[in-house]
């Protein structure tokens, strides 16, 4: 019940004020498709060091500074966006703006 009313509070009030606000739903760059990263990123580590960074820069031929940008932005690609922040945001203040008033 209360997800149920968390979900419609998001999408029929906490969305159209942050339109009215103008608040968009930027989402960053994605990184370029790479089996060999991707991998990495989800079983090994998001903050590869810089010995692992050379071994893969040796490994797809790629330099090291192409690497760690990929990492940032695939890193980046895994963050909420404003509006989806914003919306929770709303959510919380309304929700225990609620629960403080009527207890």
């Amino acid at each position: 019940c209360m997800f149920m009313t968390r979900l419609l509070f998001e999408r029929f009030v906490a969305k159209p004020c942050a339109m009215g606000l103008k608040i968009q739903a930027n989402r960053p760059k994605r990184a370029q498709p790479s089996a060999i990263l991707e991998k990495v990123f989800t079983a090994i580590t998001k903050h590869p060091d810089e010995k692992r960074l050379e071994g893969l820069s040796k490994q797809l031929d790629w330099d090291v500074r192409s690497i760690q940008r990929w990492f940032r932005q695939r890193r980046n690609q895994e963050k909420p966006s404003i509006l989806k922040r914003f919306c929770e945001s709303m959510w919380r203040f309304t929700f225990f703006l609620y629960i403080c008033t009527y207890g």
